[in-house]
């Protein structure tokens, strides 16, 4: 599905009277940009729509490929498949066109001569038809790589809604009748891996190594195309990547495996499996959500309401939410009746929830309409308000940037661009019991210390890191365990006053290893949250709010 969501609000009834809401910055500079119609960000580039012709714009609103096309899709992983000859279906959508393939330059890689094409996945991406010899009414399906030379031939057929992708170097795929298919789970040969038993299996591929299969059902017309099959009435289970059963057929239905546990279906009621078919969620609810996510899971009662159960069953927060929204980024939005707010991953309250329309955490920020007929603002995580709300559409944050409107014109906003207010922090600091005079500053809440200071600090100690930086591709590499390199200008303080702050752009790797450290730029340099960094490199932090002290000790473990 595309991510058109500036037009895409939820609409309520009531209006919400908000007694007050904590403001830190105003607004961003805003990009303006010129066309109908743009999506959100994915891989650093944003689909744009004027004159109904498809191009892409990079995240400073420059245009990188021409909008010469009549459909296409985001970036994934390199790569956009693009669409020429179609025209728009009022009920199907896009039909007819011809696709193919081009890479971030603009490149066609896979020519545009397919009828569907399927997304890259592990250098291969599954196409339909293309080739005159072959004339089928559903279409053989092939593979191709990333230079568009056809590895696997069409030997295998498909429909026009469904998907084929390699995961842990195999592919499912159907021979046959189309309403009673043979299924092949086969290896990047084209070749069958092993002899495949069942009735059915997910046609999208394996998911943590591990295969849906079914027996027992029967296949027909299903779907919200006419043409779409679907497989009904099986039982399901799971098995490996070399055929072998890890799961028996006893379930209603299953969905796919992530983060260790499937949800599975039995006797009217939901619950949840792991990878060695323990019932570690009870299949007791009356709904639970398709995919878990952050070690969670949302579930329903049997009133009606949503709560959020862990990978053990036990319940994290309590059964009285309207919807199951899952957990991104480490957060949860939701409303109480009818009212939004959000929870962290331990069930506390991280923004009231008294507001008219929250939509999910991206980024460390979150959509939200304050009051019916209000416009679109964002807030942080401790339900700061840092830009105002007054925009008349939004998207989430991709990539660090979001596409916005106001006063009928779309633009770019980017998180670089919104200002902080940091306070220089009051409190004495600590570092294995001898005070140290930190540059460091409060910023929302929180205690942000420059990172070279930290490092220089704790060099020669048992948790000591490295800084370097990667100009090439604008990153800081922080290396633990290695003695830090004097750069010049450490621990040098400022004027101590009031300042602004703005996050950082850099992309942070710690041992190589991207990770996600919030950061903010002040006056050129870095500013780390110091819990975070505690929390990286495994070194105790405290406060003791009776002395106003801050306390780092490097022979103790990092605890929340």
């Amino acid at each position: 599905m595309k991510k058109r969501l500036l037009y895409t609000l939820l609409a309520f009834t009531m209006l919400l009277s908000i007694s007050s809401i904590t403001a830190l910055a105003g607004e961003p500079a805003i990009k303006n940009i010129y066309f109908d119609d743009v999506y959100s960000f994915s891989e650093g580039m944003a689909i744009v729509v004027k004159d109904n012709k498809y191009g892409f714009i990079d995240q400073t609103g420059n245009v990188v490929v021409d909008l010469r096309y009549d459909y296409a899709t985001d970036f994934s992983n390199g790569f956009a498949a693009v669409s020429t000859g179609g025209f728009w279906d009022e009920y199907v959508g896009y039909v007819e066109g011809k696709w193919g393939f081009i890479d971030t330059t603009g490149k066609v890689v896979v020519p545009i001569i397919y009828d569907k094409v399927s997304n890259f996945s592990e250098g291969l991406a599954a196409v339909v038809g293309g080739i005159d010899s072959i004339d089928n009414a559903d279409g053989y399906l092939s593979f191709v790589d990333t230079t568009g030379k056809v590895v696997i031939p069409p030997s295998y057929t498909s429909t026009m809604y469904e998907n084929s992708y390699f995961h842990n170097d195999l592919a499912v795929v159907t021979k046959g009748d189309f309403e009673d298919p043979d299924i092949f789970v086969i290896d990047k040969t084209g070749n069958p891996a092993f002899d495949f038993k069942y009735d059915y299996a997910r046609l999208s591929g394996y998911s943590e190594g591990l295969l849906a299969v079914a027996v027992d059902g029967d296949w027909g017309i299903g779907g919200p195309y006419y043409w779409a099959r679907s497989y009904n009435d099986g039982k399901y289970g799971f098995i490996d990547t070399n055929g072998n059963e890890i799961v028996a057929p006893v379930y209603d239905y299953v969905n796919d495996f992530q983060e260790g546990i499937a949800t599975v279906f039995k006797d009217g009621r939901w619950g949840a499996i792991n990878e060695n078919g323990n019932v570690v969620v009870p299949i007791i609810y009356t709904d639970i959500s398709m995919y878990p996510s952050n070690g969670l899971l949302c579930a329903c009662n049997d009133n009606g309401k949503w709560g959020y159960v862990d990978y053990t069953g036990k319940v994290v927060a309590d059964f009285k939410f309207d919807y199951c929204n899952n957990f991104k980024n480490g957060y949860a939005t939701n409303a109480i009746d009818g009212k939004w707010g959000a929870i962290d991953t331990t069930g506390k309250t991280i923004i009231p929830f008294q507001y008219y329309n929250l939509w999910n955490f991206s980024e460390g920020l979150v959509r939200v309409k304050v009051v019916e007929g209000g416009k679109w603002g964002y807030m942080d995580t401790n339900g700061n308000m840092v830009i105002d709300p007054v925009y008349q559409g939004t998207t989430d944050f991709h990539d660090g940037v979001a596409v916005i409107r106001k006063d009928d014109k779309l633009g770019i906003i980017s998180k670089s661009s919104i200002p902080y207010k940091a306070n220089p922090t009051a409190s004495t600091v600590l570092v294995n019991g001898s005070p140290v005079a930190f540059d460091a500053y409060s910023i929302n809440g929180n205690n942000y210390f420059k990172l070279r200071d930290l490092a220089y600090t704790l060099n020669g100690t048992g948790k000591q890191f490295e800084v370097t930086w990667d100009e090439v591709i604008k990153a800081i590499n922080l290396v633990p365990g290695k003695s830090y390199t004097v750069s010049g200008g450490e621990m040098a303080t400022s004027n101590k006053n009031n300042t602004t702050a703005y996050i950082s752009t850099a992309t942070i790797f710690i041992d190589g290893v991207r990770a996600d450290l919030t950061a903010y730029t002040i006056n050129g340099n870095n500013y780390f949250k110091l819990r975070d960094l505690g929390k990286a490199f495994d070194f105790g932090v405290t406060w003791d709010g009776t002395a106003n002290t801050i306390r780092i000790d490097t022979s103790s473990s990092y605890t929340e």
